[in-house]
């Protein structure tokens, strides 16, 4: 072994042991990404809770594959922040609040219009995470998280149906539901209630909507290091965290790269499925 091997092992071993120190573990990881220009071409996506975390990295994973790409949420500066950075011309906003369910109809027109078609696919991202656990639940806390995470995601998932079932399309159109790995062990506080709600919802509308051409599926992931979980960005490049059996967060291009082929033409079998995607966590 070279002396430089030798001495990035050293510089290696002593920033692992002050991670360790600092952090209670060290974790190092490389991804290999998807890449096909092609494979997402012509399809039109809505992107809920598209301006950061997952949504934004879908966005950017759809659009490097042709995609035309609509991303919503409730902050047009950082919407607009997000197509300023980017700078593609099939990467478009509309400012939205899913819990504004009254308004899911015009907002659907509107976004075939930006889109330049019909969306064909409805990615439900938006939710907020939980500021309060059991004992501690207040009800405004509970309508909280309720209104986004369950009521936003039944009632736009409702009116795309209506609007997808009244104008059909010989191809299929799809819906993916961003659960959580909360959403398969035990609940007691109101975000990972409503991950149960919508892997329930997801089943429930996979059975009623397939025969329609529309098939509903969903991810389900594990701890992502996004703004959700902020312990992970004060992290840096260290990926560790004990509450999986990997013993890291998940980043945010593995799970939009696994939407990517959910939402492809690769993946027209599956129906009312939610795909843990959580390093083991649900199996302890």
């Amino acid at each position: 072994m070279s002396f430089i091997s030798k001495l990035n092992r050293i510089i290696k071993s002593i920033k692992a042991f002050k991670e360790t120190y600092k952090f209670g573990g060290f974790n190092e990881i490389n991804i290999t990404t998807i890449e096909n220009k092609d494979l997402l071409k012509g399809k039109r996506i809505l992107i809920t809770g598209g301006g950061s975390g997952i949504g934004l990295s879908m966005a950017k994973k759809f659009i490097s594959q042709g995609a035309n790409v609509l991303i919503s949420g409730r902050n047009e500066d950082k919407l607009k922040n997000v197509i300023d950075s980017l700078s593609n011309k099939r990467l478009s906003y509309i400012v939205w609040d899913v819990t504004e369910t009254n308004l899911c109809d015009v907002k659907i027109l509107e976004a075939n219009n930006l889109l330049g078609g019909d969306v064909d696919i409805l990615i439900n991202n938006a939710g907020l995470q939980p500021k309060a656990f059991f004992p501690n639940v207040t009800e405004e806390e509970w309508i909280r998280i309720y209104e986004t995470n369950s009521k936003g995601t039944f009632f736009l998932c409702q009116a795309i149906c209506k609007y997808w079932k009244a104008n059909k399309s010989s191809n299929y159109r799809k819906i993916i539901n961003i659960s959580s790995q909360g959403g398969f062990v035990g609940a007691t506080y109101p975000y990972r209630m409503t991950k149960w709600d919508v892997c329930g919802l997801t089943q429930g509308l996979g059975l009623a909507m397939a025969p329609y051409g529309i098939l509903v599926n969903g991810i389900a992931p594990g701890v992502v290091k996004t703004e959700m979980q902020a312990f992970s960005l004060k992290q840096g490049n260290n990926t560790f965290c004990n509450q999986n059996l990997l013993n890291r967060v998940q980043l945010p291009d593995e799970i939009a790269d696994f939407a990517s082929f959910m939402i492809s033409d690769a993946c027209n079998f599956m129906v009312g499925q939610t795909i843990l995607v959580d390093g083991g966590y649900s199996l302890k």
